[in-house]
């Protein structure tokens, strides 16, 4: 995934994408982000799938039991 491919997203789906990326960023530091975690939010984003909204931890609680669920 490279900048061009973010930029060319619908306006929604980058919405989506940042919102992830931005939480497993929180998780787990933005040194040790890993291109599996950024193509898991793009393939997140692309979903009709809703994350938490009510606080940043449930947020990334949600996030990390996904992530953890799609490595097994």
């Amino acid at each position: 995934m490279n900048q061009n491919t973010i930029r060319g997203m619908e306006p929604l789906i980058r919405v989506r994408f940042h919102f992830a990326t931005s939480s497993f960023a929180r998780i787990y530091g933005v040194n040790r982000l890993t291109l599996d975690m950024v193509d898991f939010c793009y393939d997140w984003a692309h979903t009709s799938e809703h994350a938490p909204l009510d606080c940043l931890h449930n947020v990334d609680h949600y996030f990390r039991k996904l992530w953890t669920e799609s490595r097994n």
